[in-house]
């Protein structure tokens, strides 16, 4: 019987096919963005469990300016026994290095790393498992080493004892270790394990990086008896006195909880209104078929066999949507990896995800079990002559579930037209002389390992002498993000500003098309700068000439150009300046025009790969190439909010589209009788739009004011195009014509119906 009701189920579903896909997928979005907030919001929680969470506490230096311990500070906690203090936990801030790890096969194989320096307790602390043992790293030359970078660096093989050697032993410490034994491996742990590839013993982290420190308060004290113990260690820093102050690391309010909440519901309003539209979908369809529904109850189906039909047909949508969910779970992943920099991408398991979006398929299921059981017993004592003389209710419930999927439309297009004017407004103003077939001919090579500085000069060389490369420019910082260094300016009235710098090559401005008014000078020479076009205008309101002063240091000023490449215009700067030299990081090359850009990009990173080996990333793209970059991670946002913002517009387009269909086919003998007693097109047109209108202006007083809220409070300094109220006016009227769109044709064809036929027809 069973098999039965998915049969009849699924053919009603193909009747309307177009519909039917629609709502799955729009259901689908729903459950992914429910769910990756679900995923993060349970990780975040088993953070807060961890092993005495009420007991963890972090101690920081009692100064405002820098609140963490610096490498050199550390012993005057560690060479203390504290009484009221347990657990003492050191760590560093993640930072990068190069080393060579020998493989099974005797080879050094160089690895590019995330590292940290901690003590012993550091693994207990954060509930992490040791995987060979319990030893733990307890003097300088000692390593453990991630689950992850274990299984890349030696695959299957045991680690333990095997030596990893550093490229450059400066760039960690400042003594002369090299060689470092592995002692164990930590056990990988979801989200809460950052991206550390190495743990070292803290004491060869640097004398001035900063460490965190952290413990548990001793059962039997409290905080201030701690911090009355502590505040007798004191040392000097910055000609300052200083103790370590206490703190406890978990929230004591409901604050954090109450965000919690609050970014839960606002990821599930996409699937709140998705649902509607898909119960609504379904039950319509369902009272479409009272007749039907009649003639089995006359042939002795019971309550049981109704809902078992009503809930075949949910459970084929709400199925094909998990489906759907899947994949888009899939794709969404995969797009984040490409476009948003490793550094910023946590390692998702996508197992742990499916399990939470299992659990959300399931969840809905039994909410909709729940919900179906109303119409089953509106339905109880149907027949067929009483569904023959069925007369017309008036729809309070979907006119207010037409209200909350108006309400999320609106907000979503709201926060998505907002994002992306605040979007245009930073970034869309940038200056960029290139053309966009310019930018895809320029390739950028970004020097980030001590086996590329080796191998340097010959990589440049073989590059340089590809014949489709006609110029080469040299820079300090990457330019395409669009982020700059900062440097203070001090105006003539003694109020300070802030303008951008970056450093390069002197060709900068040739190289980029940027129009300079001077002379180009030699990287050698030293204190001289160009100054923006901005910049100049501010220097010469201060009566400034020739000579400028920067961080209370002279230059002398060269030239002016009109802005720095992706400079943006106005914001917390004045200008910019640019600073020629020979320090550099990054190295753009210029194509031919006409030439492949991907052929130019494989042919450069087959010049790396010569001297490069496998084990070490490259970073080779064009100009125009945002992925793996702030840009992209912006971009990707864009992309989110625009798609949520498209389906919760779906959703109300369908909703209001059936709701009108429904209306204009039950009140036809009704209209054709006001007709023939006198009532104009504009009259019935006024019937079926007043509610519509209603809906809608009550939808936009309730989320517009949310939308300007929440976009205000991203910031302290909000974008001044969020603060009129255009926006909201183009909003306003953008969705008004939406609504005005979708129901037209229906009211249309309903003012113009022939009442003759409508009469004959009953």
């Amino acid at each position: 019987m069973i098999i039965h009701y998915l049969k009849i189920s699924l053919r009603n579903l193909l009747k309307y096919k177009t519909h039917s896909l629609i709502s799955a997928l729009c259901l689908a979005v729903g459950i992914v963005c429910y769910t990756l907030v679900c995923f993060f919001i349970q990780e975040a929680n088993r953070l807060e469990n961890l092993p005495n969470s009420e007991r963890r506490i972090r101690i920081e230096v009692s100064q405002h300016q820098g609140s963490s311990f610096r490498a050199k500070e550390i012993h005057h906690l560690a060479e203390q026994s504290i009484m009221k203090l347990e657990c003492l936990t050191i760590q560093s801030y993640n930072n990068s290095t190069e080393i060579e790890v020998i493989d099974n096969e005797q080879q050094n194989l160089p690895f590019l790393i995330n590292y940290r320096g901690v003590n012993g307790n550091f693994f207990s602390y954060n509930a992490r498992n040791l995987l060979y043992g319990n030893q733990l790293p307890s003097a300088p030359d000692e390593v453990v080493l991630s689950q992850k970078f274990a299984r890349k660096a030696y695959g299957t093989a045991n680690p333990i004892g095997t030596i990893i050697h550093l490229t450059n032993p400066k760039n960690i410490a400042e003594n002369s270790i090299q060689d470092f034994k592995v002692i164990n491996v930590v056990e990988e742990e979801g989200l809460q394990s950052s991206k550390t590839d190495c743990y070292f013993f803290y004491e060869i982290i640097p004398y001035d990086e900063a460490l965190s420190v952290g413990g548990y308060l001793s059962p039997k004290t409290d905080i201030e008896t701690l911090n009355k113990t502590l505040q007798s260690i004191t040392w000097q820093r910055d000609e300052e006195t200083v103790h370590p102050v206490a703190k406890f690391t978990q929230r004591h309010d409901n604050t954090f909880a109450m965000v919690k909440l609050l970014i839960l519901f606002i990821a599930s309003l996409i699937l709140i209104s998705g649902l509607i539209n898909f119960l609504k979908f379904i039950i319509q369809m369902f009272y479409n078929r009272q007749r039907e529904v009649a003639l089995r109850k006359c042939m002795g189906s019971e309550i049981k066999g109704l809902f078992l039909l009503l809930f075949a047909e949910i459970f084929w949508m709400i199925s094909v949507a998990f489906l759907l969910s899947l994949a888009l779970t899939e794709i969404m992943i995969s797009l984040a990896e490409l476009y948003i920099p490793n550094r910023d991408m946590p390692d998702l398991s996508l197992s742990a995800i499916y399990v939470v979006q299992l659990q959300i398929y399931l969840a809905l299921l039994a909410v909709c079990m729940l919900v179906i059981w109303f119409p089953i017993r509106r339905l109880r004592q149907v027949s067929i002559i009483s569904q023959i003389n069925n007369n017309r209710s008036r729809h309070i419930f979907r006119s207010v579930m037409m209200w909350l999927q108006l309400g999320i439309s609106i907000f979503f297009v709201g926060s998505t037209l907002g994002i992306n004017m605040v979007w245009h407004e930073i970034f869309g103003e940038a200056y960029s002389p290139l053309t966009s077939e310019e930018e895809k001919n320029i390739i950028a090579l970004n020097v980030n390992s001590q086996r590329m500085w080796q191998n340097l000069n010959p990589i440049l060389t073989d590059i340089q002498a590809l014949p489709e490369c006609t110029e080469k420019l040299a820079m300090m910082s990457d330019i395409q993000s669009g982020q700059f260094f900062m440097r203070t300016y001090k105006k003539a009235d003694q109020s300070e500003a802030m303008i951008a710098i970056t450093e390069g090559s002197s060709n900068y401005f040739k190289f980029l098309n940027i129009l300079l008014q001077g002379k180009e000078v030699s990287e050698e020479a030293e204190g001289v700068i160009y100054v923006s076009e901005d910049f100049k205008l501010q220097l010469d309101k201060d009566s400034v000439q020739g000579m400028v002063e920067l961080n209370n240091q002279n230059y002398r000023i060269a030239g002016t150009y009109k802005a720095l490449y992706k400079e943006s215009q106005g914001g917390r700067t004045i200008g910019s300046a640019f600073f020629p030299g020979n320090r550099f990081r990054t190295f753009y090359f210029k194509f031919a025009p006409g030439t492949d850009p991907d052929r130019n990009l494989r042919r450069i990173t087959d010049i790396c790969r010569n001297y490069i080996p496998m084990t070490l990333p490259l970073e080779v793209r064009s100009l125009a190439d945002n992925k793996q970059t702030v840009m992209g991670s912006m971009y990707m946002t864009q992309v989110g909010m625009t798609i949520l913002a498209v389906v919760s517009i779906l959703l109300v387009v369908l909703s209001i589209y059936s709701a009108i269909s429904m209306d204009t086919v039950s009140r036809q003998k009704e209209i054709a009788i006001r007709k023939i007693n006198g009532a104009t097109p504009w009259i019935i047109a006024g019937i079926f739009g007043k509610a519509y209108l209603v809906i809608f202006i009550l939808a936009f007083t309730v989320a517009y004011p949310l939308v300007r809220l929440m976009l205000l409070s991203l910031n302290d300094t909000p974008a001044k195009c969020i603060q009129s109220w255009d926006w909201g006016i183009m909003l306003f009227f953008s969705v008004a014509l939406m609504i005005f769109l979708t129901t037209a044709y229906k009211i249309y064809r309903i003012m113009h119906i022939n009442p003759a036929e409508i009469i004959k027809n009953e």
